[in-house]
């Protein structure tokens, strides 16, 4: 079934940003303000609102519910809250909800997927359920489904706790099979480290995050034959890295004889990740004093963003919305997670190259509200002739 989206895109509509998407750049001021010719909402996204739009149609006599956030945005949590959409998990979950569903429920399961416990359980309180799983999410499941069939451990470029990456662990664990979760090349390092015999199973075990191996899994018997995929969300050009680095692991453990037996990789990036990361990188290349990345703090394409205006050496800042921008901006530290509030973080230098994108949960209508808000400070402070 198709979903038309058009009316609600429309709600978080930008006229700023529609132009500044077209035309690349525009000079306020003393500010040039960049803009990728691809950010914001994808086109899973879009769906997934549309669905959610659409059982609200249908449904709208019916108490409505999500298992958790929708997406990794929270003025669009916030909106589906408003209309009356409750949330069973997370900081705003209703106590005892999930307990109590029953037929009359509707339960919407969000684009990053579910368990199987959760899906299961969901069928036997007898709910309607409304999936709005990505299909980009259900890529690397078809694929993990495939390598537990030829007798492979999957290692999961993903991160631990995250939503579409424990729906994958979850759906590995119901099949029987194992899974390793690497969250960067650093920690693919350490069990390539493995595999070579340079660092033995505790040292692995010990410096990779909790939660990153499947229950039972024996480093000897199961971490022979390896299949890669990666969430959806992660930086594709790491994905590619912690591939190749695993590939090279086996090829020294093993020889180039027995590569073909005991390795698979296979990309699982989201397209709209990829374009807007490449897209983010191209502006990157502009050099930019400033590169402002919006989208919720817990959203792992934004967080990716931010690398890639790290990693080609631009001040990269992931913020969550206007609030953010001021005399201080507040921002989420790439590695730690931490948020942070910086002072002088603005160069003085004058006419000032700002760059600008969102992630893929991120609405128009917030974006355009972080640039101007930028406009508006930067507008007040006073130059060294006044």
């Amino acid at each position: 079934m198709k979903f038309d989206n058009s009316e609600v895109r429309l709600t978080y509509r930008s006229e700023l940003v529609e132009e500044l998407r077209a035309v690349g750049s525009k000079t306020v001021g003393e500010l040039e303000l960049l803009l990728p010719n691809s950010l914001g909402f994808c086109w899973g996204v879009d769906r997934a609102l549309a669905m959610v739009e659409a059982a609200r149609r249908e449904h709208g006599d019916r108490p409505m519910w999500l298992i958790s956030s929708i997406i990794h945005n929270p003025r669009v949590n916030a909106d589906l809250r408003e209309q009356g959409i409750g949330f069973l998990r997370g900081r705003h979950a209703i106590k005892g909800a999930w307990e109590q569903l029953n037929p009359n429920d509707v339960v919407i399961v969000p684009a990053f997927s579910a368990t199987v416990e959760d899906m299961t359980y969901l069928r036997q309180r007898g709910v309607t359920v409304v999936d709005t799983t990505c299909p980009w999410v259900i890529k690397p499941h078809k694929r993990t489904l495939k390598y537990l069939k030829e007798g492979f451990t999957t290692i999961i470029h993903g991160t631990v706790g995250h939503e579409e990456t424990a729906a994958t662990c979850s759906l590995i664990e119901s099949e029987g099979g194992h899974y390793v979760v690497v969250y960067s090349i650093e920690e693919a390092e350490v069990l390539a480290g493995y595999l070579e015999g340079v660092v033995d199973a505790n040292y692995l075990r010990d410096n990779l995050r909790e939660g990153s191996f499947s229950p039972g899994i024996s480093a000897d018997r199961d971490l022979i034959r390896l299949g890669v995929i990666n969430q959806t969300t992660m930086l594709a050009s790491e994905s590619r890295a912690i591939g190749d680095r695993l590939k090279n692991a086996l090829e020294k453990r093993d020889g180039a004889a027995k590569l073909e037996d005991n390795f698979r990789d296979f990309d699982t990036i989201c397209r709209a990740t990829q374009d807007n990361q490449d897209a983010a990188a191209a502006v990157a290349a502009l050099k930019p004093d400033v590169y402002l990345v919006v989208g919720g703090y817990d959203s792992s394409n934004t967080k990716n963003l931010a690398r890639v205006g790290r990693r080609l050496g631009v001040p990269a800042y992931h913020i969550e919305g206007p609030h953010c921008v001021g005399e201080q901006l507040e921002h989420r530290h790439r590695e730690s997670g931490e948020i942070l509030v910086e002072t002088a973080w603005l160069p003085a230098k004058r006419p000032l190259k700002v760059a600008f994108t969102a992630g893929a949960s991120t609405p128009d209508a917030l974006l355009g509200e972080v640039i101007d808000s930028l406009v508006d400070y930067v507008g007040k402070i006073p130059t060294k002739a006044e």
